[in-house]
């Protein structure tokens, strides 16, 4: 998931334009039907999350990747952005909830990550 954020070949252009287009698009879907506000705090919760989790996989976990804890910290972020997902299946449609909730984590992803903008996360030595 947003892998391309954190990689150091991407242009900082084409990033800037994926992230222009989530915006948009997240802002769309905002417009048609609006989330709550402490369900979009949620969501981005949850994007906070993810990159605690990736951070610990990369520092922590990355010389035993069929580990146990590698394991545990890829399926975090998942289990929780389905959740959040599925706890609006109360109310009948999570599509476009869902499809909202997904573009809010992902902005909190590229928002609280901005070394991976600057290509300044070259890993390709290992964890330093």
């Amino acid at each position: 998931m947003l892998e391309f954020w954190f990689d150091p070949k991407v242009s900082i252009f084409r990033k800037l334009m994926i992230f222009i287009v989530i915006t948009i698009v997240t802002a769309l879907l905002y417009w048609m039907e609006p989330l709550k506000p402490d369900v979009i705090l949620m969501y981005l919760g949850t994007g906070i999350i993810f990159l605690i989790c990736r951070y610990c996989k990369i520092h922590f976990a990355v010389k035993n990747p069929t580990g146990l804890l590698y394991r545990l910290l890829v399926w975090i972020p998942i289990a929780l952005l389905l959740a959040l997902i599925f706890m609006h299946m109360q109310e009948g449609d999570i599509l476009i909830a869902g499809a909202q909730g997904i573009g809010f984590m992902a902005l909190a992803i590229c928002l609280f990550s901005p070394l991976s903008l600057l290509n300044q996360n070259d890993l390709s030595n290992g964890p330093q």
